[in-house]
């Protein structure tokens, strides 16, 4: 996705005036009574026949009052065909609630995709939708000086979050917050009272499930690092993909992490000797927990509660460091690197750490394995109530020629910087039966019935 704040700004800017512009009263009395249905459909008359409209109709709220409060037109499921989306506000009701219904067209019908009821603080205005680049956003405020924007996409029968921005304030900062469920790009910024960014933090999320358990489609494993971005170091002398990318995902069990990392290498070189310059990937983990208050890695708060960035730690670091090896005769070796000083039971797990590597046509694989206990788990750090992020990032470091140390180019999911925590890209643990991101098939009701039907 398009970096940074701006796309946050665009949407909202695009759906304030896609509000304004599709209501032909004035504020005031949009703010009072909203669209008639009548009304609504002249307003979608210029883009479907009537008997989908007719389709909508039928889907919403039967012998009851509703206002239609904000809606836009496009193309969200990819198949160049006018789709639709819209808000209501039920009359007759005390909840301060407006439901998001959006359809697409599937084979001549206007398909109902999602319906999702959404909480307002004063005005049914503050949930709104825009269909823009491909996706159909909803914006949700959710209390003073906090917004939700969630973007959306239909592919194949399946309803998908595509991204979120989330805004709210901790403390005297603003803070923005931004997940791609797709590409797993994330970042966090924090806004000062003069509007001045005080902190930045640009990295890839890396969702880690349980160990054999089926990922099913709409949901992102691997992590892609293969964009100038992703180049922290030696970016020079970076040609492009084909000279140095990766892909990565990872998996745990209750006392181990398992990472895969694939690697696109022109020119592997494994090094003459131990101490040779050569290939090499890291991967570092941050083990401190984040800050209670705020859900944050980035940030804590002093002995003063004031808020403070986690810009050096001399704690809870660690880096394994793996030498690849040749691949026949010499086999792959592993380096442990930390802060703190080690237990015996991280002593041990340290030896239990176990890496295989193999060559490929067009680079190399590596797979290791992590004792949890080495960070100082005693098992693997999930929560089934809320979601896990444990600090870390991969780095590919990529030489091309082995007598020219500083010609090396370092691929990395995060702008990584040593004993500074706040660089770090994540590991989300997902526990259970829980997913990262959000993908419902609209046909899988009907299959679960077409099973119950047949005894199963």
């Amino acid at each position: 996705m398009k970096g940074a704040s701006t796309i946050a700004l665009r949407v909202t800017l695009a759906i304030v005036a896609a509000l304004v512009m599709q209501c032909p009263l004035s504020m005031d009395a949009v703010a009072q009574s909203g669209m008639e249905w009548k009304e609504f459909t002249r307003k979608l008359d210029p883009y479907f026949a009537e008997d989908l409209i007719e389709d909508l109709r039928t889907t919403l709220p039967q012998g009851t009052q509703y206002r239609v409060w904000g809606w836009d037109v496009g193309d969200f499921s990819g198949d160049g065909v006018t789709d639709v989306a819209f808000s209501i506000n039920v009359l007759g009701t005390r909840k301060r609630e407006c439901v998001v219904y959006m359809f697409v067209d599937v084979e001549g019908f206007l398909v109902n995709v999602s319906k999702q009821p959404l909480a307002y603080v004063d005005l049914p205005l503050e949930v709104g939708v825009v269909i823009r680049d491909g996706a159909c956003y909803v914006t949700q405020k959710r209390k003073a000086e906090s917004w939700t924007i969630k973007g959306y996409q239909y592919r194949d029968g399946a309803h998908v979050l595509l991204d979120e921005f989330l805004s709210d304030r901790v403390g005297s900062y603003g803070r923005e917050t931004y997940r791609n469920y797709r590409t797993l790009d994330t970042w966090e910024r924090f806004v000062g009272p003069k509007g001045d960014t005080e902190f930045r933090t640009d990295y890839l999320t890396i969702p880690v499930y349980g160990r054999g358990r089926q990922v099913v489609a709409g949901y992102a494993t691997d992590v892609i690092v293969d964009r100038v971005k992703n180049v922290h170091e030696g970016a020079y002398w970076w040609k492009g993909p084909e000279d140095c990318s990766f892909t990565s995902r990872a998996v745990y069990d209750d006392d181990h992490l398992y990472v895969r990392i694939d690697v696109v290498d022109d020119k592997v070189v494994t090094g003459w000797c131990d101490t040779c310059v050569a290939d090499r990937v890291d991967i570092w983990f941050d083990a401190s927990a984040p800050d209670e208050s705020t859900a944050s890695r980035s940030i804590g708060k002093d002995s003063k509660g004031d808020i403070t960035f986690r810009g050096q730690s001399d704690s809870g670091l660690y880096v394994v460091s793996i030498r690849i090896g040749d691949f026949e005769d010499v086999r792959p070796s592993v380096r442990v690197r930390t802060t703190d000083d080690l237990t015996p039971e991280q002593e041990a797990a340290v030896r239990d750490v176990r890496v295989v590597t193999a060559l490929r046509s067009d680079g190399y694989v590596v797979k290791v394995r992590v004792p949890f206990l080495l960070m100082g788990f005693s098992r693997a750090p999930v929560d089934a109530t809320v979601p896990v992020d444990v600090g870390c990032t991969i780095a590919v470091s990529d030489v091309d020629n082995e007598f020219r140390a500083e010609e090396t180019s370092v691929v990395s999911t995060s702008e990584l910087q040593a004993l500074r925590p706040a660089s770090f890209g994540a590991l989300r643990m997902i526990a259970g039966d829980a997913w990262y991101g959000q993908a419902t098939n609209i046909y899988a009701e009907s299959v679960f019935q077409s099973l119950r039907d047949l005894g199963f």
